[in-house]
């Protein structure tokens, strides 16, 4: 019986001694080495902080982005792509006038054009020029005035020069709804159209060489007395190497033709019995658009 109590507790007591615990810690530390270990293996890039220089190249690039020209068609397709432009097609003084309409909030925007694009910019046009007015014309507190001038590079660089990390710092005027870059890029587009500039090739290999402009024969200005002349051979004169195109209209009572002239992008057409009184009155139209002359108006006196 006392051999079998002392084996018992002899159990007991190795057990609870701090032996295992020291036989087992080894375990613990391996696997903790081992998490350092890998811990260890991944190396972070260091933080890097920006010079002015590099911050001023990258401001110039994201603004290069965000003010890239667009023209008030693209501008208005972007902040309103659900909202349709209608077109209406009208003869006036046989010349076919295209009527782009917008509406919204119940009033109706329009613009008008003899080329179906041209009329939905100036449509557009329109329609951003009055938001704009409206939104310069708002009455502006004082806060968002001192406020106004406190966006700097360094501001706008925040989220660039930030690698790895979620929080952003809020900085700069106060946010709204306005677009301020839609707009910018609409100037920039009004500008380069303005100042006639030209985009560079697409491609740099490509050998591009400037032709002078051709010389063209003819009057150089318009007769002081073009009632006098001929509407084709006034315009053949005025604009050498125009070109004019017949068809015949297929009539019930009587055989009509149509004849049409093309200048600058513009076609002027006219219709007549005849081929020749056709494009007579095709060159009329064209007179009249180009040069504000009126032929009719001369025969009716």
């Amino acid at each position: 019986m006392h051999n079998m109590f002392g084996l018992k507790c002899a159990n007991i007591l190795l057990e609870a001694s701090p032996i295992n615990s020291i036989i087992t810690k080894p375990e613990t530390n391996q696997s903790v080495e081992g998490s350092n270990e890998e811990k260890q293996d991944v190396k972070w890039l260091p933080k890097r902080k920006l010079n002015k220089k590099e911050q001023k190249k990258r401001l110039n690039a994201r603004m290069r982005r965000l003010v890239c020209p667009k023209s008030p068609l693209m501008v208005f397709s972007e902040l309103y792509k659900d909202v349709p432009i209608k077109l209406d097609e009208q003869i006036h003084d046989n010349c076919i006038i295209f009527t782009a309409s917008i509406e919204i909030d119940g009033q109706v925007y329009t613009g008008d054009h003899v080329s179906k694009t041209q009329a939905k910019q100036k449509a557009c046009e329109n329609f951003l020029r009055l938001m704009l007015s409206k939104k310069i014309s708002e009455p502006t507190s004082s806060s968002d005035k001192k406020e106004e001038g406190a966006v700097t590079a360094e501001d706008t660089m925040d989220v660039d020069s930030t690698d790895n990390s979620n929080s952003v710092k809020s900085k700069g005027p106060p946010q709204e709804d306005f677009p301020w870059p839609h707009f910018a890029s609409l100037a920039m587009h009004n500008l380069i159209s303005h100042w006639d500039l030209q985009p560079a090739p697409k491609s740099t290999h490509e050998v591009t060489s400037v032709r002078a402009p051709l010389k063209v024969g003819g009057m150089k200005k318009f007769p002081t007395n073009p009632e006098n002349y001929n509407p084709v051979q006034l315009l053949h004169q005025m604009s050498p190497g125009i070109k004019f195109n017949e068809i015949a209209i297929a009539t019930t009572s009587q055989s009509r033709f149509e004849a049409s002239c093309e200048m600058n992008g513009v076609t002027f057409k006219g219709q007549g019995p005849t081929k020749k009184a056709a494009k007579r009155e095709s060159a009329i139209a064209a007179i009249k658009y180009v040069w504000g002359f009126d032929f009719n108006s001369v025969e009716k006196k």
